[in-house]
C-alpha cells in the first residue's frame, strides 16, 4: 500500500471514529435539565425566580424552600415572608435573586462559571434531525385525533403538516398530533398523557379526544384545548421568538429549500430535454440520424 493510500485510510478511520465518538446530546443541557425537573408546582410556587434561573445557577430542589448545589453542596433557604409585609418582602426578593450566584461555595464552578444562556431555549437541531425527531414522535399518536388549536398561526400549521405527510408518508396522523409534537409535547399512550421534557408537565389528553376516539358514545360538549398554554408559565416552548414558533419557521425555510431543489432540477431536466431535441433536429437535417 502505497503512502498517500495509507495516510487516505488512517484520515477515513479518524474521521470515522470522531465522528462515532460526538455524543448525541448535549451534557451541559442535560444536566440543567436534571436540575430543573425537581422543580414542580409543589415545591416551587409564589417565588420571583423561575426554576428555569435557580437551574443555570446549579442549583436543584433539596426540599420544600430549601435549594442544594449540586457541585459545592451548599443548602439555600428560599423561604419568604409574607408579601402582606411589603418593605420585608420586597428585600427578601432581592436577596433570594443575588444569592443565586453568591451563595455558592468559594471555589464552586457555579460561582464563576453561569451555564450559557442557550440552555433557556427549546433544543437546537438540524434538519434532518428535525423531521427524523417529528417522524419518530407523530407514530405514537396513530389514530389518536384530539381538539386542539394555537392561539395564532394557525393556517401555516396546516400548511407545514400537510407538506410534511406528503414528504413522510406516515399513515394515520391527524393535524392535532402535529399540532402538539410541534409545540413540544411528547405524548405517552399508555396513560393518555401529554408529557413535555422542559417544564416536566404532564396532562391527560382524554377531555380533549374527537368523538371517532371515544370508546364510548358522549354526547357532551368537548373542548378545545390551546397546547402552547399548557406548559408552565416559564417553559421554553412559550417563548415568543425562540419557543415553538423557531421550530415551526425552521420546517417553513426547510420546505422553501426542499422546493427550491425540485423546481431546480425540473429545469435542468428541460433544459437536457430541449438539448436533446435540439440535437436530434441537427441530425435530422444533416442526414445523420
Amino acid at each position: 500500500m502505497s503512502t498517500l493510500n495509507r495516510k487516505r485510510k488512517l484520515d477515513q478511520t479518524l474521521i470515522q471514529k470522531l465522528y462515532h465518538d460526538v455524543p448525541s446530546k448535549d451534557p451541559t443541557r442535560e444536566s440543567f435539565l436534571k436540575r430543573l425537573k425537581t422543580y414542580d408546582v409543589f415545591n416551587w410556587s409564589g417565588k420571583p425566580v423561575d426554576p428555569p434561573q435557580c437551574a443555570l445557577h446549579g442549583w436543584e430542589i433539596a426540599e420544600k424552600d430549601v435549594l442544594k448545589c449540586v457541585m459545592c453542596h451548599q443548602f439555600m433557604s428560599v423561604t419568604l415572608p409574607s408579601p402582606i409585609k411589603d418593605a420585608p418582602y420586597k428585600h427578601a426578593c432581592s436577596k433570594l435573586k443575588s444569592r443565586l450566584a453568591s451563595a455558592h461555595s468559594k471555589f464552586c464552578l457555579y460561582s464563576t462559571n453561569q451555564v450559557p444562556d442557550s440552555v433557556l431555549e427549546i433544543e437546537h437541531v438540524s434538519n434532518m434531525e428535525l423531521q427524523d425527531t417529528i417522524q419518530q414522535q407523530l407514530l405514537a399518536f396513530k389514530n389518536v385525533e384530539a381538539l386542539c388549536k394555537v392561539s395564532e398561526l394557525q393556517d401555516e400549521i396546516k400548511e407545514i403538516f400537510d407538506w410534511f405527510l406528503e414528504t413522510t408518508a406516515i399513515p394515520d396522523v391527524h393535524l392535532s398530533s402535529f399540532t402538539f409534537v410541534l409545540t413540544g409535547w411528547k405524548f405517552l399512550q399508555d396513560d393518555m398523557l401529554l408529557k413535555c421534557d422542559y417544564c416536566n408537565r404532564k396532562w391527560s389528553i382524554e377531555p380533549y379526544l374527537s368523538q371517532t376516539n371515544l370508546t364510548e358514545k358522549n354526547d357532551s360538549v368537548r373542548t378545545t384545548v390551546d397546547p402552547v398554554a399548557q406548559h408552565q408559565r416559564w417553559c421554553a416552548w412559550r417563548a415568543p421568538t425562540r419557543g415553538w414558533k423557531s421550530r415551526l419557521l425552521q420546517l417553513q425555510q426547510l420546505k422553501e429549500s426542499r422546493c427550491r431543489e425540485k423546481r431546480s432540477r425540473l429545469s435542468s431536466d428541460s433544459c437536457e430535454s430541449l438539448t436533446d431535441r435540439m440535437r436530434t433536429v441537427r441530425k435530422l437535417l444533416n442526414g445523420t440520424l
